[in-house]
């Protein structure tokens, strides 16, 4: 960038001025740098120490907006467990998506790569973007969890498949389940699934005939003895 110069009078003497001239003022104290000044600070290579100019480098990109992107090479993504011998193979894989095999068998003709391969349970299948791979990490002989199988009264959330959910329904008079301890006043209220021990119920019966006391009984009502 080419600076001119033009004529500027301070304090009666004339000083050459540039027309590019950036000045910042903090305070009361002014700052200032030519055009050439700032374009060769702003060109100096970054380092460890200082700010500077740097470029996008491999697996780097920047867009118009001045947006840096880095494509990290070999990066893989868990995406759960999966049966590539009853399941298709997934039609939105990317490049790194990893299924662990959750059943063993022959693939699917779907699992490019794979396909009518004898996969073991506990494999892990990779996508590479066009095909898949089965590679050996966990086995069947308890090297690790590859899927929680449940029966009732337990349910699993697995919409995470990296955390599944594990619950237990509650009881119910057809069905076996969770049950939690009666309070007092579920015995009053007849509260359905609060079961009762035995300190609730010794509580209760106290409560309805303290002890020491007596029913009265008319013995008239009874029928007269043979």
């Amino acid at each position: 960038m080419a600076t001119t110069t033009e004529s500027r009078t301070t304090a009666g003497r004339s000083l050459p001025q540039p027309t590019d001239l950036l000045l910042v003022q903090r305070g009361s104290t002014p700052y200032r740098a030519t055009a050439e000044e700032v374009k060769a600070f702003m060109l100096t290579p970054a380092t460890a120490a200082a700010i500077g100019a740097i470029k996008p480098g491999t697996n780097l990109s920047v867009d118009n907006d001045g947006t840096l992107h880095a494509a990290i090479s070999g990066a893989l993504t868990y995406r759960g467990a999966i049966d590539p011998t009853t399941t298709e193979a997934p039609a939105g894989a990317a490049v790194g998506d990893v299924y662990l095999a959750s059943s063993s068998g022959i693939a699917l003709a779907s699992w490019s790569g794979i396909a009518g391969q004898d996969i073991a349970q506990g494999d892990l299948l990779l996508f590479d973007g066009s095909n898949w791979s089965a590679n050996a990490a966990l086995g069947p002989d308890g090297a690790g969890v590859i899927l929680i199988q449940v029966a009732a009264p337990l349910s699993v959330d697995e919409s995470d498949p990296a955390q599944p959910l594990l619950s237990v329904e509650p009881a119910t008079t057809a069905a076996a389940g969770v049950l939690r301890l009666a309070a007092a006043e579920d015995l009053t209220a007849g509260t359905e699934g609060a079961a009762v021990d035995a300190a609730a119920l010794k509580e209760a019966m106290a409560t309805a005939q303290p002890a020491g006391d007596y029913m009265p009984l008319d013995l008239s009502t009874l029928p007269a003895l043979p």
